[in-house]
């Protein structure tokens, strides 16, 4: 009998070793496919974004290539919409020689307008050139019935700019390149073809004069051609790029609204999918790691407290080191890129400013004193960063000797500028050290969001393109993105030794 429960409780207790066992080898199969399905939940949520994200700045792109087409069709038109010997042969009477030489011969042949007509001001037309021929003025009448509510507009257009000059008027500004342009434009279809149309009263230029009344309007008609399409869907990037009607498009495609109100034509091409990619790039990754994971938690099982504390361990340090910057503490690219996506994502406020900066003479620092007096220097122009941005905004080391604030207060131009002429001028202050000292310099590039660019990585590109600026117009100096419509600072004046040439 002592004998049989002495055996009964081994086996209870074997019972309960295995089952322990079971229960853990469980365990471990759950965590595996917990991180198999965590994972591609994550790997779907990232491609998803970047689908969306993608989606977006082609979209920008798209827009951004249509405006620039209209803006090189008004610029063309203005060559002679915009001339005191136009308004001398064309407004009073017609010189159809001038028209021949000026118009016929060259619009079509250099600029790809198709059809130039110019409306009088009773509303009829008064001349043609279809190509580089001269048309009848019946021909085109379908011309202006298309466009007259262009003309209309460009005719209130001149209206409000034009000023009085002795016995007749004139406009000062630009009718194209100027704040508040004088042309009207849209897409639309004529004889089977979309086509751009340019709208834009005959002005002068110089000494002419126009007289009162309604003014002649010159119409530029430049189809937006298949080979037309295929070059701008190269240059962007995009597959498939072409034009169709709003209720014809492609599947699978992605889509912009051309021309005015409700639009009849859209620009489709084929929807990029950055998920595709990073599926089939992780994909192998992850099921490398779910092998090695189901290996590493079956030793995990055996030795479970220690391997458990080393691994806490080891994720605090990944963790912290997957976002910051291990030289300097400093937040890494990815944890400001991050940052700038959730400030825009949450349109926590309705503004902010990218500031790129980058170290000039920092190689001759290197080549001088070695990597470790070069390390000091990059901890050290880390901290003068971060005491001049403060808590306007976040700065991060993005790079060797590349750094980036993301600004959130004082916003203005004069503040941003300031506060720029700070950062250099605390990098520029000499760094001692034992056994010697030296000093850097620093070029900032800036731009702002929204109105240099919508998304966060077309903000940063901004703003590094005018860091480019800022060091081929002479580093040291603050360059603002294009979009900001102001002029670039002009160079702050060396707060250090005398610099070093430049690296």
């Amino acid at each position: 009998m002592q004998q049989t429960a002495t055996g009964s409780t081994e086996h209870w207790l074997d019972g309960r070793k295995r089952n322990l066992a079971l229960v853990i080898y469980l365990v471990c199969v759950a965590v595996v496919i917990a991180f198999a399905l965590s994972n591609t939940h994550m790997l779907g949520s990232a491609g998803g974004i970047a689908d969306e994200v993608r989606a977006q700045d082609e979209r920008h792109l798209v827009r951004n290539e249509f405006d620039r087409q209209v803006e090189i069709l008004a610029d063309d038109q203005s060559r002679v919409s915009h001339w005191d010997e136009a308004v001398r042969a064309l407004v009073a009477r017609i010189d159809w020689t001038f028209v021949q030489d000026e118009i016929a011969n060259w619009h079509w042949e250099d600029f790809g307008i198709q059809a130039t007509v110019m409306v009088g001001p009773d509303d009829a037309p008064r001349l043609l050139v279809f190509e580089d021929d001269i048309r009848s003025e019946a021909e085109a009448k379908a011309y202006v019935d298309l466009a007259s509510d262009l003309v209309q507009q460009a005719r209130e257009a001149y209206a409000s700019a034009r000023e009085r000059e002795g016995a007749g008027f004139r406009v000062t500004r630009h009718p194209v390149r100027s704040r508040d342009p004088l042309y009207v434009s849209d897409v639309r279809e004529m004889d089977g073809e979309v086509n751009m149309i340019v709208a834009q009263v005959i002005v002068p230029d110089d000494d002419a004069r126009l007289p009162d009344g309604p003014p002649n309007v010159l119409l530029t008609f430049k189809p937006l051609l298949p080979s037309t399409m295929s070059e701008i869907g190269r240059k962007l990037g995009l597959r498939d790029f072409a034009i169709h009607p709003a209720n014809a498009v492609p599947p699978d495609s992605d889509v912009l609204p051309l021309g005015r109100g409700a639009p009849r034509f859209v620009a489709t091409w084929v929807r990029s999918h950055p998920s595709t990619v990073i599926w089939r790039e992780a994909l192998p990754l992850l099921v490398g790691v779910l092998v090695l994971a189901a290996i590493a938690l079956g030793f995990v099982a055996l030795r479970f407290v220690r391997s458990l504390r080393r691994l806490q361990k080891s994720e605090e340090r990944n963790r912290f080191l997957a976002n910051h910057d291990a030289l300097t503490g400093l937040p890494n690219r990815v944890q400001f890129e991050q940052e700038m996506e959730r400030v825009l994502q949450r349109s926590e406020q309705d503004r902010c400013a990218v500031l790129c900066i980058d170290l000039d003479r920092f190689k001759q620092v290197n080549d001088t004193w070695g990597h470790p007096i070069g390390d000091l220097v990059i901890r050290t122009v880390a901290a003068r960063i971060l005491e001049a941005v403060g808590d306007r905004g976040m700065s991060a080391r993005v790079g060797g000797d590349e750094f980036i604030v993301l600004l959130r207060e004082g916003l203005d131009r004069a503040s941003v500028l300031v506060l720029c002429d700070a950062i250099v001028a605390g990098i520029c202050s000499q760094i001692v050290f034992e056994g010697g000292s030296t000093s850097v310099g620093a070029s900032i590039g800036v731009a702002w969001w929204p109105d240099d660019a919508l998304t966060a990585k077309s903000v940063i590109r901004s703003a590094d393109e005018a860091l480019y600026r800022a060091k081929q117009d002479g580093r040291g100096r603050t360059f603002l993105a294009a979009g900001s419509a102001h002029p670039p600072e002009p160079p702050l004046p060396d707060r250090g030794a005398k610099p070093s040439p430049a690296i």
